[in-house]
């Protein structure tokens, strides 16, 4: 089973539609740097920040909920939920990331915090646990270096999110605590993704993840 699993999943790498929705992600957020970085184009691009992120996000999620996949759906809602949850805490009490709280680009909100914010969350967590299985198949290593992903991930996103006005730190200052906060969060999730043995046949969140990076360090540059 788990040999004709794996034929299936590299056939399925070497899908042109495969292919073209990879080369459309990477494409996607070069445009984004170029009209975030234009100052004719920079506020429409605030101003559609979190449908961007809905319609990319989903694009990513589609062929898993297309496939219904009912073992990655609880992972994806289970994911979604707890972190919003624990982002509401961090907005209220600060006990969680630190002091800090959101601002009007990314959205409606319910408690102080984005809806879109849980779904960001689960993309960026499942393309981080892809990225670990291609260095270790150990239940808890490859949850490890997931976590430690997500912390890149998010020492790319902070400058660039501060300056844009996604969120807000106190006295201006990124604490240690967020990013400790982002691995743990990004640890255990993982740890559960490998708890529930889910068998993904595309591989779109990993390209996601590294054109995210890509993104938010090509805006500090601009």
């Amino acid at each position: 089973m788990a040999k004709r699993n794996e034929k299936y999943f590299l056939e399925r790498q070497k899908d042109p539609k495969y292919l073209y929705a990879v080369i459309f992600i990477y494409l996607y957020f070069f445009a984004g740097i170029i009209w975030h970085s234009w100052n004719l184009t920079r506020d429409l691009m605030l101003q559609i920040t979190p449908y961007g992120l809905l319609l990319a996000s989903l694009f990513v999620l589609y062929p898993y909920i297309k496939e219904r996949k009912k073992k990655l759906l609880v992972w994806i809602i289970t994911t979604y939920i707890i972190t919003f949850i624990l982002e509401v805490i961090g907005v209220k009490t600060g006990i969680i990331f630190g002091e800090y709280s959101y601002g009007f680009v990314l959205g409606p909100k319910i408690f102080d915090v984005p809806f879109i914010i849980g779904l960001n969350w689960v993309v960026v967590i499942l393309g981080a646990v892809l990225i670990s299985k291609m260095f270790s198949k150990n239940f808890l290593f490859s949850a490890l270096i997931a976590g430690i992903l997500a912390v890149i991930f998010d020492l790319a996103l902070e400058p660039v999110a501060f300056r844009l006005g996604y969120w807000f730190w106190q006295w201006n200052i990124i604490p240690l605590q967020n990013y400790i906060a982002w691995f743990v969060i990004s640890f255990l999730s993982a740890v559960f993704f490998n708890l529930l043995k889910v068998e993904l046949n595309s591989t779109l969140p990993k390209h996601y993840f590294y054109a995210q990076v890509i993104f938010f360090i090509g805006l500090s540059y601009f």
